[in-house]
């Protein structure tokens, strides 16, 4: 019993978070520690994100034991986000479920 309610805890987790973030950002926010994703940024002059302005990229930072994303500074409020790689001790890191 303990076991079909843990699942249908975890079912129902992973699809308020699919709702929420979207199909490929929940995989991802799931598989992985949210603050060790570095992202890609699109960013625009205008909530409506008509006014292209640039883009911008996470980097890594830290060592092996300890490892850290590195945010750029964007100009605007108004931004699109797409996961690039995961930075861990070793270096960037490409999931092969991306």
């Amino acid at each position: 019993m303990k076991v079909v309610r843990h699942l249908s805890l975890a079912l129902a987790s992973a699809v308020l978070m699919t709702a929420a973030v979207g199909p490929a950002e929940a995989v991802v926010r799931q598989s992985y520690d949210p603050e060790a994703i570095a992202y890609q940024y699109t960013y625009y002059a205008d909530e409506a994100k008509t006014e292209y302005l640039g883009e911008a990229y996470d980097t890594c930072g830290g060592s092996q034991y300890n490892h850290w994303v590195l945010h750029p500074y964007i100009p605007t409020a108004y931004y699109d986000q797409t996961p690039m790689f995961v930075c861990t001790g070793m270096g960037p890191y490409l999931p092969p479920d991306w």
